[in-house]
C-alpha cells in the first residue's frame, strides 16, 4: 500500500513538473479611458478577452482592467451590452473585469505585470489577480486607450510612460518571469513606448497601432443602431482588424506575423502599424499566446471589411469630431442642438488655447522658433526622447497647467503637439525650458482653471 502511494505521489509530481515546463499563458488587457466617447477602447478589450477566453485561457491566467461605464451607461441605447463592430455581437457578456472605476490606474497596471500580490493589495486594499507568472510562461499584453510621445494616459492624469513600461519588462526578465512576451498597444504615438528603447534580446515582441509620430485612429463610428446623441465609435482601427483576425486565424499554424500582415493592409489608408523587440517571436503560432482557434473551420474565416469608405477618427480629435457628427443629426433650433453646438464651441475655444500654450513655449525661448512652418514641422517630427529633459518638462506642464492635463479633451489635444517639447529638450537646457513653459502658462487662460 505504501509502495502504491509512493508511485501515486511520484506521477502527481511528474505531472507538475511537466505541466511547469510546459508553462502557462497570461494575459493583461487594459483600457482606463472612461465616456461614452471612449466606448471603443473598452470595446476593444472586452472583445480581446472573448478571444482570449474561448481560446481555452481561464480566467485565473486573464486580467482584465476597464473602467466599466459603457454597457449600463445612460446613452447607451442597448443596456448591458457592448458592442465592438456592426456584426451587434455582444462583447461584454461573461467578461470577468478584475478592476474597475478608479482601480484602472498605472501603479496596478504595473503592480499586476510584474505579479506584486502585496503591491496590489496595498494600493487597493484587498487581494487582486496578478500575473504570477515564471520563465516557461507567455504574457500577452494589450493597452487600448490615448496617448502621446513616450506616453500612455491613464485617467487620474498619473500616465504610464515609455520609460517606465521598458524599465518593469527589463526587471521582469532579469527575474526570470516570462519566456516570451507580446505587447500591443493602441494609443496615438504608440511606437514612441518602444522605439530605440525595447531590447531586442530579452524575449520581447511589440507591436504598435502607429508609428512615434502618428495618431491611432477609432472606426465604425457611424452605426444606425445609435441614436444622435449616442453616436460613438465602437472600436479601434488597429484594434478590430487585429481581434477580428485572431479570431478568424487558425491559431495553431497561423502566426503572428501573418496576423500583424492582415492588420497592417487593413490600416494602411490610415496609419501604419509597427514591430519592435524581438521579431523572431512574430513567427511562433497565435495560439501561444491567445489560445487555440475556438471557431469551427468552416465558420473562421472572416470576410474582412474594406477600409476603402470607412470613417476614421483620429483619438486625439474623437470627442470633437463625435460632437460635429451628432450635431449634423439634430433638428436646428432643437434644445439638443443647441447644447452639442455650446459643446463644440467650447472645444474649439479649448484648442485655440492649447495651440497659444503650444506655440508660446518656443517663441518665449528664441523668437526665430516662431514660424507656422517651423512649429508644425515640430509638433509632428522628432527623433529620440531625451527622458532626463522630457520628463521634468512634462511634470511642468502638469503643475504649471493643470487645465491641460486633467482636461482630458484639451490633454489629448495637446499630447498631439508635445514633439515642440522633445525637440526643444534636443536643442536648449532644461531649466529654459521649463521657464519658457511657466511664462507660457501665465499668459493662458486655460492655466488659470
Amino acid at each position: 500500500m505504501a509502495g502504491y502511494k509512493c508511485v501515486i505521489l511520484l506521477l502527481c509530481l511528474t505531472f507538475t513538473t511537466a505541466q511547469a515546463a510546459k508553462g502557462k499563458t497570461w494575459a493583461l488587457l487594459a483600457a482606463s479611458a472612461n465616456g461614452w466617447g471612449n466606448y471603443g477602447m473598452q470595446a476593444d478589450v472586452y472583445h480581446a478577452y472573448q478571444v482570449i477566453k474561448k481560446g481555452g485561457i481561464p480566467d485565473e491566467q486573464i486580467i482584465v482592467m476597464a473602467y466599466d461605464d459603457i454597457a449600463q451607461n445612460s446613452l447607451n441605447p442597448f443596456k448591458g451590452k457592448v458592442f465592438h463592430s456592426y456584426d451587434m455581437m455582444d462583447v461584454y457578456k461573461g467578461v470577468n473585469i478584475d478592476y474597475s472605476g478608479k482601480s484602472v490606474t498605472k501603479e496596478i497596471f504595473l503592480a499586476a505585470l510584474r505579479g506584486d500580490k502585496e503591491g496590489v493589495k496595498n494600493l487597493t486594499g484587498r487581494e487582486g489577480k496578478v500575473i504570477d507568472s515564471g520563465p516557461n510562461d507567455n504574457i500577452f499584453v494589450y493597452i487600448s486607450d490615448h496617448g502621446g510621445p513616450g506616453i500612455v494616459c491613464w485617467l487620474d492624469g498619473n500616465d504610464l510612460t515609455a520609460k517606465e513600461l521598458n524599465k518593469t519588462i527589463t526587471t521582469m526578465h532579469q527575474n526570470k518571469r516570462y519566456k516570451h512576451m507580446v505587447l500591443y498597444i493602441d494609443t496615438c504615438n504608440a511606437g514612441s513606448m518602444f522605439k530605440n528603447i525595447l531590447p531586442n534580446d530579452i524575449g520581447v515582441y511589440a507591436v504598435t497601432a502607429t508609428t512615434a509620430t502618428e495618431p491611432a485612429f477609432s472606426v465604425e463610428c457611424n452605426s444606425q443602431y445609435f441614436s444622435d446623441l449616442s453616436w460613438t465609435c465602437l472600436g479601434g482601427l488597429f484594434s478590430i482588424n487585429w481581434v477580428y483576425e485572431t479570431e478568424s486565424d487558425e491559431r495553431t499554424s497561423a502566426t503572428l506575423e501573418q496576423q500583424f500582415k492582415e492588420a497592417k493592409i487593413a490600416c494602411e489608408k490610415f496609419s501604419v502599424p509597427k514591430q519592435y523587440g524581438n521579431h523572431s517571436i512574430a513567427r511562433l503560432a497565435q495560439s501561444k499566446f491567445f489560445g487555440d482557434s475556438a471557431l469551427k473551420p468552416k465558420l473562421r474565416r472572416r470576410l474582412r471589411r474594406s477600409t476603402k469608405n470607412m470613417q476614421a477618427i483620429p483619438k486625439h480629435m474623437q470627442a470633437y469630431y463625435l460632437l460635429q457628427n451628432r450635431l449634423v443629426g439634430l433638428p436646428n433650433g432643437s434644445p439638443e442642438h443647441e447644447t452639442v453646438a455650446k459643446d463644440i464651441t467650447r472645444y474649439e475655444t479649448l484648442m485655440d488655447q492649447v495651440d497659444s500654450f503650444m506655440e508660446a513655449i518656443p517663441y518665449t525661448i528664441d523668437a526665430s522658433f516662431q514660424t507656422n512652418e517651423n512649429v508644425e514641422w515640430r509638433k509632428r517630427n522628432f527623433g529620440d526622447i531625451d527622458w532626463k529633459c522630457y520628463e521634468p518638462v512634462i511634470e511642468s506642464v502638469k503643475t504649471k497647467c493643470p487645465g491641460i492635463w486633467y482636461n482630458e479633451e484639451a490633454k489629448y489635444y495637446a499630447l498631439s503637439q508635445f514633439g515642440i517639447l522633445i525637440n526643444l529638450c534636443n536643442e536648449v537646457p532644461v531649466e529654459k525650458l521649463r521657464a519658457a513653459i511657466t511664462c507660457a502658462a501665465d499668459i493662458n487662460p486655460l492655466c488659470k482653471l
